[in-house]
């Protein structure tokens, strides 16, 4: 029996850098070894700096190899910030997926959506109807929500139209897999008949540990006194990374430790201007790492610091997992399902988003407290291995995705 043809369709792949980048070519390699032909219709690289890369053409497609995925690159307007822009940038995306992808794909069984963008909902239904084969919508993130709740776009017409758009992707899916138990029951409550599942982010724990050290990667994050607590992540609104700053700059003298934020986005020129404007010297900036550096960039600090800017239903970030990994204490500012995963696998202190009072308290516990810092990072590691490894979200989603190809799902339908 030949093997069955996978359809990833995401905005967001390598060589891009980014929590949906390296979970979509990880778990893409884990289903090539389970048996599937994977292929990926993205972008032309171009995210977070809102340009496409040195060595791409800025207007052809291009077909490569990202690891053994074949990876179907279409042309889009790139923008870093601004609503108008990016809403350019998402919809010209969904237009060439859905007319260039016929093209240069393979006709797959079955295509995988990653969303956000909400808007490539309409690629996905054009190549699903152009293919004749179902789709499976992944969310990892409920796009609308986040997005009034962030002040992006408001209450009104605009947004009541984008909820009829986001309920009829669901009730038309094959399958819906949600990142997050809260984003699973979202769904479930919207589209009781769609099927859906969940599948948390992941990690490779023998990736991450101690002997993933490198001394070069020590060296970058200087040698000053006091433990370091890490975040490497995008620089973006949602992530709220004004909160470090403000609790490193009120910080009295005594207390010891620092931050070293690794990454880049739309909120990195503002944070550059507050660290001189306010001589903040216990966060240094450094510019993002290739995803194969990070083991050993967690190696190399003694907790990790992860952040939301607001509550964002079913918004867990995978910086949580890989931190657990590496036996790291987590320092998370954050509420709702990611400060739940953190509190059940007993591996981080947490504080809720705006609280600068409870956010300094659980500072000073860790860096004045090596043990409790030893404790939450093993407690962590253990939670990695026996509930996010990898490798088993793989196989759950492996699973999943068999029974919606298209003659598994026709024949579970007739029994309904």
């Amino acid at each position: 029996m030949s093997s069955p043809k996978l359809c990833i369709l995401t905005q967001y792949f390598p060589p891009e850098l980014g929590a949906p980048q390296g979970r979509l070519s990880e778990l893409g390699e884990d289903l090539v070894d389970l048996g599937w032909s994977v292929e990926a219709l993205t972008a032309l690289p171009n995210y977070p700096a809102g340009r496409v890369f040195d060595g791409y053409s800025r207007a052809r497609p291009v077909v490569e190899k990202i690891g053994r995925i074949r990876s179907v690159r279409v042309p889009l307007l790139p923008a870093q910030d601004g609503f108008v822009r990016r809403l350019a940038c998402y919809l010209s995306f969904a237009a060439s997926a859905a007319s260039l992808g016929p093209r240069y794909c393979r006709r797959p069984d079955l295509i995988w959506v990653e969303s956000p963008p909400l808007f490539i909902g309409a690629a996905a239904r054009a190549l699903a109807w152009r293919w004749r084969r179902p789709y499976v919508f992944n969310v990892s993130d409920l796009w609308l929500e986040s997005a009034i709740r962030m002040g992006v776009i408001a209450e009104g017409p605009m947004a009541s139209a984008a909820a009829r758009f986001e309920l009829s992707l669901y009730r038309n899916a094959a399958g819906v897999t949600g990142q997050s138990q809260e984003i699973v029951d979202s769904v479930r409550r919207r589209a009781p008949a769609v099927e859906t599942i969940l599948i948390t982010n992941g990690v490779d724990t023998e990736r991450f540990g101690a002997e993933a050290a490198d001394p070069e990667i020590r060296a970058l994050l200087g040698d000053e006194a006091g433990p370091i607590f890490v975040y490497a992540g995008l620089f973006g609104l949602a992530q709220g990374l004004d909160q470090v700053l403000d609790l490193a700059a009120s910080l009295p003298g005594d207390v010891p430790g620092r931050f070293v934020l690794v990454g880049d986005g739309p909120a990195r020129s503002s944070l550059e201007h507050r660290i001189a404007a306010e001589s903040i010297s216990r966060v240094r900036l450094l510019p993002p790492l290739p995803r194969e550096r990070v083991p050993a960039l967690l190696a190399a600090a003694d907790g990790a610091f992860v952040s939301l800017g607001f509550s964002l239903t079913g918004s867990t970030p995978s910086k949580i997992y890989e931190a657990m990994a590496a036996r790291l204490p987590i320092l998370l500012v954050a509420d709702g399902e990611a400060a739940r995963r953190v509190e059940e696998a007993c591996c981080g202190l947490i504080s809720a988003p705006g609280d600068s009072g409870s956010l300094q308290a659980n500072f000073e516990r860790l860096v004045r407290d090596p043990e409790l810092r030893a404790s939450l990072g093993a407690a962590g590691r253990r939670a990695a291995e026996m509930t996010y490894e990898r490798a088993q979200i793989a196989a759950r989603l492996d699973a999943f995705l068999r029974s919606r190809l298209p003659s598994t799902t026709a024949s579970a339908r007739s029994l309904r």
